[in-house]
């Protein structure tokens, strides 16, 4: 619904008397204005004119709202403090680009957040907001995205960002050594991500091995967890390598490095819609993430 202008009364005035129905006084408004306190009641007669009614009454040396003046007030006073909060972020976000950035939770928490840290104190100009969900939603809204494929995605920007190179891994154990060993793996309980159902069947038909002969499953929700029950010797966890580095160099997980598998082009992506009008930040963020020394 359009609201006729004529139906607005002057936005000065209206300022003013919420001013002076806040403070309690011409003079404090007029301060807080910054303007004299003439020009306030000046402001003030011209809002009474408007509507025909006395909005005020004097008080001793002050003022007091009306009935009406009070109804008035109590109606305006949240969308006036809505706009002046409002302002105040239109403010402090002036000449700032501000990047959607939506992600999968594990990919953000292993490998993405401490490359957005450095990004955002090198580029403080630009404000990176992340959200993150387990699983992929086509409806989920953003300026950018990390998306796990093969980069073929209609009318988007698309710049691989790792290498998806899967291999088993768990908790080292010496009754685990024989992990190491493929024809051995039957005797342990593999971990399994319900997002990510495909990762055991690819890297077995890599090796020519029949799922059907590896008995015991435990799925799990998400990769993070899977780590995580590897982690706690609860199992035999296939992992996504760049996900799971700091474990391996600090031997808190052991992997079967000789069976590891290499999936391409199918990998984790950063994407935007091509001809973005952000695109000169979002360079500056994939260049960022790329170029991350750590």
């Amino acid at each position: 619904m359009v609201i006729p202008v004529r139906d607005l009364p002057p936005l000065n005035a209206l300022l003013a008397f919420e001013t002076v129905a806040r403070t309690g006084s011409v003079h404090a408004a007029a301060d807080a204005l910054s303007v004299t306190s003439g020009a306030v009641s000046r402001q003030l007669r011209l809002l009474e004119e408007h509507f025909g009614v006395s909005l005020f009454q004097r008080h001793g040396r002050g003022l007091r709202l009306t009935d009406a003046g009070n109804a008035y007030y109590q109606q305006i006073r949240e969308h006036v403090e809505g706009l002046r909060l409002a302002g105040q972020v239109l403010h402090r976000s002036a000449g700032r680009s501000v990047i959607r950035l939506h992600s999968f939770t594990t990919f953000a928490t292993r490998w993405l957040i401490p490359r957005l840290t450095a990004f955002q104190l090198a580029n403080p100009d630009i404000d990176i907001r992340l959200t993150t969900a387990s699983d992929w939603d086509d409806s989920t809204h953003y300026d950018a995205a990390i998306r796990l494929g093969n980069g073929d995605w209609p009318q988007m920007h698309a710049t691989p960002l790792v290498e998806n190179i899967l291999l088993p891994v768990c908790r080292p154990a010496p009754e685990r050594k024989t992990m190491l060993n493929v024809h051995d793996l039957p005797k342990h309980t593999l971990l399994r991500v319900r997002g990510r159902p495909d990762d055991w069947r690819l890297w077995a038909e890599a090796w020519h091995l029949n799922l059907a002969d590896f008995p015991v499953w435990r799925d799990l929700e998400s990769s993070a967890l899977a780590y995580q029950a590897a982690l706690e010797g609860q199992g035999v966890a296939l992992a996504q390598r760049v996900l799971v580095e700091r474990e391996l160099d600090d031997g808190s997980l052991m992997a079967m490095e000789e069976y590891a598998v290499n999936c391409g082009s199918l990998t984790y992506y950063l994407v935007w819609q091509e001809k973005s009008l952000k695109e000169k930040s979002l360079l500056l963020l994939e260049k960022g993430l790329l170029n991350y020394s750590g």
